[in-house]
């Protein structure tokens, strides 16, 4: 299987982040986990929407319909990580998010990601339009 390509440009990049790789982020390798790694994307997220006055659960809530991430290096227990954020496509129901991970220590590129993501009315169990704040 090819490797995925990502690829952002630099001013896709609007808002950052540093969250630390936990002990219970290490797997058996001893380095953060991929799982964990989604993990702190949707933290980073969390506080991305927070800053537009949005959140992931409520009225409107997101979906992350899909996920793509591309992996560079290791990430180790007490790393600080970088993670930054910004809309690369934005459509009737939600659009794409960019996230670039960079190793605050010595500015190594850990992973590349992207996710789509939906508006939805939990009360209606629907996709709505997203809020102006997503859209401006």
């Amino acid at each position: 299987m090819p490797r995925v390509a990502l690829d952002f440009p630099e001013d896709t990049f609007t808002f950052g982040t540093t969250l630390s790789v936990r002990f219970d982020d290490i797997n058996v390798g001893g380095h953060l986990g991929n799982d964990r790694l989604v993990t702190l994307l949707g933290e980073a997220r969390s506080q991305y929407l927070a800053d537009f006055g949005l959140t992931e659960v409520g009225t409107p809530g997101i979906i992350v319909a899909d996920l793509v991430v591309a992996f560079r290096a290791e990430a180790r227990l007490r790393d600080r990580l970088c993670i930054q954020i910004g809309i690369t496509e934005r459509n009737k129901y939600g659009g794409h998010l960019a996230y670039r991970v960079v190793r605050e220590s010595d500015g190594v590129l850990i992973a590349l990601a992207e996710t789509g993501v939906l508006f939805y009315d939990y009360e209606r169990a629907s996709v709505v339009t997203p809020p102006p704040a997503f859209l401006a």
